[in-house]
């Protein structure tokens, strides 16, 4: 597919027209929501499953965070694949895999099985975000990317929503067992809708050989050597692994919160969960759009706005899983939602920012890994561990402590960002995906 442009400076435009570009963020939206309706029914079936197998919260926790380890071990290599292949096809194959793997979960019949089938789900959706991400990053301006990327990623939120519900409300009428299947058809056919559409040609990744001082391709250690040695990234990586880190327990445990602290039924605490994750999600969109418009005039606010996010995240979670059940901790739940998401379309762009154009989906697996092995994966089974040997509402507020870690990381990266993000500047707006070879960037880009 050749770039076409609207008369704007490369970089600055529409790599593809406009309404094109819109068309592919709608469908990979539809995807990225069922990738976490297919993820997050699971939330809803927890108490079901844990009386019919008699499991301990730790166990529960387990099987929550299988998709998110598998996500962790897959995502970088599955990301080098899709930065060197496709990334529709790349999406197509995985989403494919992740929606039958859902549907085997309602065949299983013991913990070992359900694990397997959890596994073989991150197995599936290890590449899926990058691989998007990577996509619109390259479609769409970056004056337009912390927006983008926001509305992508509040999908994420919305699947999580609608697979509370949705799981709590067939497992009430029909039985765990047939929410699992329900869930997975609809991914299965949009999975196949992405083989339709155009990808953009890889960019070409080269560097300068010492020997013979000429180009040559770079090899895949030498990308990772060159996202994880550069220090703003991994202090981006940190931050997003502590905020996902209480993210991913809230989206998982808050479900049972309901169910064991408000005595609410199992499809009433699911559709109050969903509620909560409503409002998360709105957070994302706003978020990505108010950052959007204070770069203008203040590049740092891209890291800055996230490290006041964090900050409020955790001020107002840990205020009201300090409180008994009432009114007030419900609404101050609802003030932290609202802000515990905002952080990700502003740091996803700008870890897009800090990166060749030919590394953009290994740069976001590198994020998927960190994010999902050391936040998502392993809040849930901490907040099970400390739930098992106090309770529950005990251990959402000891992770409510986490947003702080993140705050901090984003504040330091501020300081960073700008020097860091000047070395890939004239790359960034000469690179067009199909062009030449294009080398790594060994110093700031002159004035």
């Amino acid at each position: 597919m050749k770039a076409q442009h609207d008369g704007r400076p490369a970089g600055d435009g529409f790599l593809i027209s406009r309404r094109h570009s819109h068309g592919v963020l709608l469908l990979l939206f539809v995807l990225m929501l069922f990738d976490f309706i297919d993820r997050q029914v699971l939330a809803a079936l927890l108490p079901y499953i844990k009386a019919e197998w008699q499991l301990s919260d730790t166990e529960l926790g387990t099987l929550v965070s299988a998709v998110n380890v598998a996500i962790a071990v897959l995502a970088f290599p599955t990301a080098v694949i899709v930065d060197r292949w496709s990334r529709t096809k790349s999406i197509g194959v995985m989403a494919v895999l992740w929606s039958l793997a859902t549907a085997a979960c309602s065949f299983a019949t013991s913990y070992p099985q359900m694990l397997a089938a959890r596994l073989l789900v991150g197995t599936g959706e290890a590449g899926y975000s990058g691989a998007g991400t990577s996509l619109l990053a390259a479609i769409y301006p970056a004056r337009l990317r912390s927006t983008v990327i926001g509305i992508y990623q509040a999908a994420g939120m919305v699947g999580t929503l609608l697979g509370v519900v949705l799981g709590g409300l067939i497992a009430t009428r029909w039985g765990w067992r047939s929410a699992f299947g329900v869930v997975a058809l609809p991914g299965l056919i949009a999975a196949i809708a992405v083989f339709f559409v155009r990808d953009y040609q890889t960019v070409a990744l080269k560097v300068v050989d010492a020997k013979t001082q000429s180009f040559r391709n770079i090899h895949w250690h030498e990308v990772a050597l060159k996202i994880f040695t550069t220090p703003v990234l991994l202090v981006l990586f940190v931050g997003q692994a502590a905020q996902f880190f209480f993210v991913g327990t809230l989206g998982n445990w808050l479900p049972s919160f309901f169910n064991r602290v408000y005595g609410m039924p199992l499809n009433v605490a699911g559709m109050r969960t969903g509620l909560v994750l409503l409002v998360a999600a709105s957070g994302m969109v706003l978020g990505g759009w108010v950052i959007d418009k204070l770069i203008q005039s203040m590049p740092r606010a891209r890291l800055i706005g996230p490290a006041v996010f964090s900050l409020m995240t955790s001020g107002l979670f840990f205020s009201a899983f300090s409180l008994p059940a009432g009114g007030l901790q419900q609404a101050l739940l609802y003030g932290g939602a609202f802000f515990m998401m905002g952080v990700i379309g502003p740091v996803i762009a700008a870890i897009q920012n800090l990166v060749h154009p030919g590394m953009r989906s290994t740069a976001a697996g590198s994020t998927a890994l960190t994010t999902n092995l050391f936040g998502m994966a392993l809040g849930p089974i901490v907040a099970g561990i400390v739930s098992d040997r106090t309770d529950l509402q005990s251990a959402l507020m000891f992770i409510s402590a986490a947003p702080l870690v993140a705050a901090l990381a984003y504040m330091a990266a501020s300081f960073m960002y700008a020097r860091e993000a000047a070395k890939f500047t004239n790359v960034v707006m000469a690179a067009e995906p199909g062009a030449g070879p294009m080398p790594l960037p060994t110093a700031p880009s002159s004035p």
